[in-house]
């Protein structure tokens, strides 16, 4: 009876703002936890008037049901019969923790007999994915919100958004209820929304350890950023973490700047951490000493037993006993403390802070943990500043992504939801409103609605590719690409020609998703692209394509004096894939012309390493079909192939998944296969595992197999 009164409650609701036959305009739902909505009411109804103020329809849904699969229907009804564009969060809104789905991550890997909180990944794609199937495993023990599920084996392998979603949940604010801090936030989003801002000026950052601290990496983004933001007539800003010794205080200065629209934030970090320094550089022998001592002391505090951990600095590096004295006196301890904490932003260090950026880009590991009681990127939208939404991470991020990708569509009137509906992974979210959008014109106002009102035509999105540029033209490969109405001579034409360096950069994304026949030529043509980002996502699928006819390009790059150190970086990882007898083929053909670069003794140990790495490889998988091993011991050699999917690992693989003893690893097996989505050889593996799970009889095995030819071949 109440899930009836409620449903009406909604009718009404959207009935008072716009008739629900066939409305012209979409729909956003609001949902709230039934105590959040009684303590915000008032707020909640302000911020729903301005969505609708802002050209959308709103609906308020109280959860009185604390069930993501009641959330979930509720929402799917609305957006098959009433264009729902998006789902809101606020307060205590339930939890899906997946399981099963680490594939749909870009770096997760956690082996899943853990701690089942600690290795599931907190997701709203449970919420805005409606055609992913899920089977319930049931509430967590101890936290109230928290509910497990597994991806099931006959559900889509692939994200594909229907709605975007975001969730405005308070962190743990000092002095301040969860209540009052939603009511304050929603007060602030209602205020700005009022204040048409412009993007006038983006701040990008890039911390220690970050993409190999490629500076040319680093220049590349800002000639991206321009490509985005087309016509752009503001500024862009660079800072790195060398700057300052401890750029903590400039870090946060940029953060309070209101002149700052947009910041994009590339760090490493975690739940109440944003790390952003080394230890500072010095030119002086007191600073190497005074560093040297800093890190002997904190790696003794550290120890198990400090006295062995102490004399064996002693001992090995002939560090004198002078230097070690007093370790762990307090007023040493609290200098070393305090030089630490300098090199980091952490949660206290946010209190009483402005935030001034409009929308702030975490593009780190863990720093959107909403499904805790504090999160470091939540205390960025809930303070008295100006900043309403932030992306941000629920457990760790790979770096190698393109995270500003369609960015620019943010300065074409575009909301932040519709910019990141087409570019979620399972741990990405939004946090703070969606509906949040930079001032434009009535056009950019209409092609934000189109890109929900339109999703479906491709004849819209032929048109935008004609007439359009910078990530208009990006957003209609990208639709015209899912939608099926592109083909991959376009879209390589696209790669190879189009003027625009973010253009040809989704093309080779495309082609990767879902042009596989093209995905040789695809990365031939993206290993010599001049955009570094291309460049090094090319040579990520290089190794894992494998496809014989990639190789004399890719060796080439290693010859080149100028490769930046992300592109060498994943190079190297590519090369090893390949096999070494035809790696040390190639390098010789292009030695002969380049003598002198790599110098010869870094050349020599390359070459040394690439063969010990393929000699230790064809070891390890020669053990794989050694019953008198057990299943911890040949682990790793299947499980390190999710990242590598080396072909070389291909037969030892099938063999045993079709005749192999220990269930277990068969299980890993038929598991790790599936993450083979670029491999030139995916039409034999997924005959190879369809013939497996035809005659699998046990049933969890089988499940799992056809989980990975659904992986393999989404048409399955």
């Amino acid at each position: 009876m109440r899930k009836e009164k409620l449903l009406a409650s909604v009718l009404m609701l959207l009935c008072a703002s716009v008739a629900i036959s066939k409305p012209k305009t979409s729909l956003v739902a609001i949902v709230s936890d039934s105590s959040t909505l009684k303590f915000s009411g008032k707020e909640i109804e302000a911020y729903a008037e301005s969505i609708r103020q802002d050209g959308k329809r709103c609906a308020v849904i109280e959860d009185r049901w604390a069930n993501p699969d009641s959330i979930r229907n509720e929402l799917e009804k609305l957006y098959r019969t009433d264009f729902l564009e998006g789902a809101v969060f606020i307060g205590d809104i339930p939890v899906a923790m997946v399981r099963d789905a680490q594939h749909f991550t870009t770096a997760f890997k956690m082996d899943q007999r853990r701690d089942r909180f600690q290795s599931s990944v907190p997701s709203d794609r449970f919420y805005d994915d409606f055609n992913l199937k899920f089977d319930y495993l049931g509430k967590d023990e101890k936290r109230e919100l928290i509910h497990y599920y597994s991806l099931r084996s006959d559900s889509p392998q692939y994200i594909s958004c229907d709605i975007y979603s975001a969730r405005i949940k308070a962190p743990a604010i000092p002095g301040k209820t969860k209540y009052e801090a939603v009511s304050e936030y929603l007060q602030k989003v209602v205020r700005e929304k009022g204040t048409a801002r412009k993007i006038d000026n983006i701040a990008y950052f890039a911390g220690h350890g970050y993409n190999s601290e490629s500076m040319q990496s680093r220049v590349d983004e800002a000639v991206a950023l321009n490509c985005h933001f087309k016509d752009f007539d503001g500024r862009i800003s660079f800072t790195n973490y060398s700057r300052d010794n401890f750029v903590k205080y400039r870090f946060q200065a940029i953060l309070e700047d209101e002149d700052v629209d947009i910041a994009l934030l590339h760090h490493h970090g975690s739940d109440d951490t944003q790390y952003l320094s080394a230890t500072p550089s010095t030119s002086s022998l007191a600073g190497y000493l005074d560093n040297a001592k800093r890190f002997m002391r904190g790696k003794i505090r550290s120890a198990k037993d400090t006295v062995k951990a102490k004399q064996y600095y002693i001992d090995n590096y002939d560090v004198p006993a002078e230097w070690l004295q007093n370790v762990t006196a307090p007023k040493i301890t609290a200098e070393d403390d305090a030089y630490s904490e300098a090199m980091d932003v952490y949660i206290p260090d946010t209190y009483g802070r402005k935030g001034g950026p409009a929308f702030i880009m975490h593009d780190a590991c863990f720093n959107g943990s909403f499904h805790l009681d504090d999160y470091i990127a939540g205390h960025y939208i809930f303070n008295p500043g100006r900043t309403v939404v932030v992306k941000g991470n629920s457990v760790n991020t790979l770096q190698d992504t393109w995270p500003t990708e369609l960015i620019g569509l943010l300065g074409e009137g575009v909301c932040v939801g519709n910019w990141l509906k087409t570019n979620m992974t399972l741990e990405s979210h939004i946090l703070g409103d969606p509906t949040w959008r930079f001032a434009s014109d009535e056009e950019g106002y209409k092609f934000d609605r189109s890109i929900s009102l339109e999703s479906g035509n491709p004849k819209f999105w032929k048109k935008v590719l004609k007439s359009a540029d910078g990530d208009r033209k990006v957003l209609a490969v990208k639709m015209l690409s899912g939608l099926g109405a592109i083909s991959a001579d376009e879209l390589l034409d696209i790669q190879k020609n189009d003027a625009e360096s973010t253009v040809r950069l989704e093309a080779f994304r495309c082609i990767s998703k879902y042009c596989y026949p093209a995905l040789a030529d695809a990365i031939i043509i993206g290993l010599q692209d001049d955009y570094e980002l291309h460049r090094r996502l090319a040579a990520i699928v290089a190794g894992k394509n494998g496809d014989p006819g990639i190789l004399p390009t890719a060796a080439k790059l290693y010859f080149d004096p100028t490769l930046s150190e992300r592109v060498d970086f994943q190079l190297r990882t590519c090369l090893e894939l390949f096999n070494y007898a035809d790696v040390e083929r190639e390098f010789s053909k292009l030695r002969a012309a380049q003598p002198n670069w790599p110098v010869e003794k870094n050349y020599a140990a390359y070459l040394s390493s690439l063969k010990r790495t393929e000699e230790q490889s064809e070891e390890d998988f020669a053990k794989l079909s050694d019953e008198s091993l057990t299943f911890k011991q040949r682990r790793l050699t299947v499980s390190s192939q999710r990242n590598k999917c080396t072909l070389k690992g291909l037969d030892p693989m099938l063999s045993y998944l079709k005749d192999g003893q220990n269930q277990e690893l068969r299980m890993l097996i038929a598991e790790t296969l599936g993450w083979y989505v670029y491999s030139s050889q995916r039409d034999r593996i997924v005959e190879a595992v369809a013939a497996c799970a035809a005659a699998e009889s046990d049933e969890a095995l089988r499940k799992e197999m056809e989980k990975t030819i659904r992986r393999l071949a989404p048409e399955f």
